[in-house]
């Protein structure tokens, strides 16, 4: 072997001997020296050594002659020397465990976890925990330990004992919180607040009566437990009615009381004694032959909806059908309105749309509306031969009066026409479909249950004046018109369709012919009914509406006063205007006291 490799050999043992024999590990002593020196911890200390939970302390630590150092609970194994932070939630005692070849050594350090005490909410409590509407409640309460003590929707701080009255306006839960330096703590109450009685309906079937006639009191509730109808009725159930029948005017009150409360409605049945016997002298002082007189006449008035008097006299009857003559225009025109309604007729609309091929239309009249027609301003004269002929048709009739020349060019004028409601009825005939007094008794005789009102001529009803009818029918139609189109729970016409009575649809047309006096106080005219100047009702604001007829038929009705009468006689126009006159006074005179 050659001599340099074993110089190297040499030379490599002496270093190994060397590194033998300094040692090593954590102490910096050798294996030598650990064997004889066990490991030493300096120092284990924690700073500081009291927290709160949660909060931070610091563990430091010195060790010596060690191969490995662990700290426990958590730690785990560390350096020889250090630091670590920790934040014990309970008192915990950390142990640091040093050890080398020789052995171990530990030593403890403790931090002591001081536990503050929680805030604790012992009672929360709501008397009475439910209320009825407006009706208050005392929230009340106790805690421990509580800095501070608070309850939500809208209460804010509190005493950390105490009591509060409130009045919540609905249900409402509240939240009281009570925070202490160890924590926080909360509890619930809930208000109910009740619903209270609830009253949907309570009226009667009349506004008025005359003593000792009934009406029916009506009512319905609920979240009741009792109700009472004062004076006289005393306790009811929840919903009913009572047929009542005061001597005076007699205001019922209805008071509901329920969990939630009380409630109170009241409904007045006025009791009206009415005295005829003035009324009565003045119609009969109207018996005779003599000029202005009649030989007979048949009276009724209803007020309100109600009849309140009827007489007749001479040789009519209470009862008796009788010609109208043009008081047929007002229920023939409401017959056409209701077409309108419901979208069968545009009253706008020229009538040759309607008319189609039925018959021949001339140019001159091209421009002519329902509308025209049912205001007189159209340009048709006064009659044609064919309105007193029973043996023709509707449509004959209505082709003669389309042949018949024109007063003036359509809507420049205002000029009574019997022919052109004739015309207004063929037209309405086309549009709906079915002859005339079919018609009529689809949309007017059933809803308002006529009895007897009828057209003379079946195939050529005079539309515009050939009616009959008894007073009791008339003011079926005329109280329809005061309460809006409707009939009790039917819809007659339009609310808009029944006030288009009453305003005046002349405008500044001339008046070239009206077949009522001059000084009729009769100014006005929309579909069917004339309507009185502003001077012509004294004592009432009106509008006041007429049809009279031929005959002397007048029926009335003035929407202020919510009225309507039936003056029914065989004599003439003014006879009737002027009886019509001389006793509205004393009506209005019963009707105001």
């Amino acid at each position: 072997m050659p001599l340099i490799p074993a110089v190297r050999f040499a030379a490599a043992l002496a270093l190994l001997t060397t590194i033998s024999a300094c040692g090593g590990g954590g102490g910096g002593g050798g294996e030598d020296r650990a064997a004889t020196a066990a490991p030493v911890v300096r120092s284990f200390a924690a700073n500081p050594t009291s927290v709160l939970p949660g909060t931070a302390a610091t563990l430091s630590w010195d060790a010596a002659n060690v191969t490995s150092v662990r700290i426990e609970p958590g730690l785990g194994e560390r350096a020889a020397q250090g630091s670590a932070t920790v934040r014990p939630l309970l008192t915990t005692t950390y142990t640091l465990t040093a050890t080398n070849s020789a052995g171990t050594r530990s030593a403890s350090a403790q931090v002591t976890v001081t536990v503050l005490p929680a805030a604790r909410v012992d009672s929360f409590t709501a008397n009475p925990a439910a209320v009825a509407e407006g009706g208050s409640s005392e929230l009340q309460w106790t805690t421990s330990d509580a800095t501070l003590v608070s309850i939500d929707n809208g209460v804010g701080p509190v005493p950390a004992d105490g009591s509060l009255t409130l009045s919540p306006a609905t249900t409402t839960t509240y939240r009281l919180t009570a925070t202490g330096l160890g924590g926080s703590d909360s509890r619930e109450v809930t208000v109910t607040v009740l619903p209270p009685p609830a009253i949907t309906s309570f009226g009667l079937s009349l506004a008025s009566v005359q003593a000792g006639e009934p009406a029916t009191l009506s009512w319905a509730t609920r979240e009741t437990t009792e109700v009472r109808i004062e004076p006289g009725l005393g306790a009811q159930p929840a919903s009913g009615s009572l047929s009542v029948s005061p001597t005076a005017t007699t205001t019922y009150r209805l008071t509901a009381t329920g969990p939630g409360g009380v409630r109170t409605a009241e409904a007045t049945l006025k009791v009206v004694s009415y005295d005829w016997t003035e009324l009565s002298a003045a119609l009969d002082s109207y018996l005779g032959s003599g000029e202005g007189q009649v030989d007979g006449y048949i009276f009724a008035l209803e007020i309100r909806g109600r009849t309140v008097f009827e007489r007749a006299g001479g040789n009519l009857r209470k009862g008796m059908r009788i010609p109208i003559a043009s008081a047929s225009k007002a229920p023939s025109a409401a017959a056409i309105l209701a077409l309108a309604d419901q979208g069968l007729l545009d009253l706008d609309a020229p009538v040759s749309t309607y008319i189609g091929s039925a018959i021949s239309w001339p140019l001159d009249k091209a421009t002519i509306t329902t509308r025209m027609l049912l205001n007189h301003s159209s340009g048709l004269p006064f009659g044609s031969a064919c309105l007193e002929d029973d043996t023709t048709t509707l449509q004959a009739c209505a082709q003669e009066i389309a042949n018949l020349p024109l007063n003036f060019p359509p809507g420049a004028a205002f000029f009574y026409s019997g022919a052109g409601y004739q015309l207004a009825g063929f037209v309405a005939q086309q549009a709906a479909g079915i002859p005339w007094t079919q018609l009529f008794q689809q949309r007017i005789g059933t809803p308002l249950g006529l009895a007897g009102f009828s057209y003379v001529g079946n195939d050529n009803p005079r539309i515009g004046g050939g009616a009959l009818s008894d007073t009791s029918d008339y003011l079926r139609i005329t109280r329809m018109f005061l309460d809006g189109g409707r009939a009790g729970d039917a819809t007659v016409l339009s609310e808009q369709s029944a006030a288009s009575v009453t305003g005046s649809q002349i405008g500044a047309r001339p008046v070239l012919f009206k077949p009522v006096a001059p000084d009729s106080g009769l100014d006005g005219y929309s579909n069917g009914w004339w309507i009185s100047a502003a001077d012509a009702h004294p004592g009432s604001a009106g509008p006041e509406l007429s049809d009279p007829g031929l005959f002397g038929a007048t029926p009335w009705m003035d929407f202020d006063k919510d009225y309507s009468a039936a003056l029914w006689m065989v004599e003439g126009t003014d006879t009737g205007v002027d009886m019509w006159r001389a006793i509205r006074p004393l009506i209005l005179e019963q009707i105001d006291q």
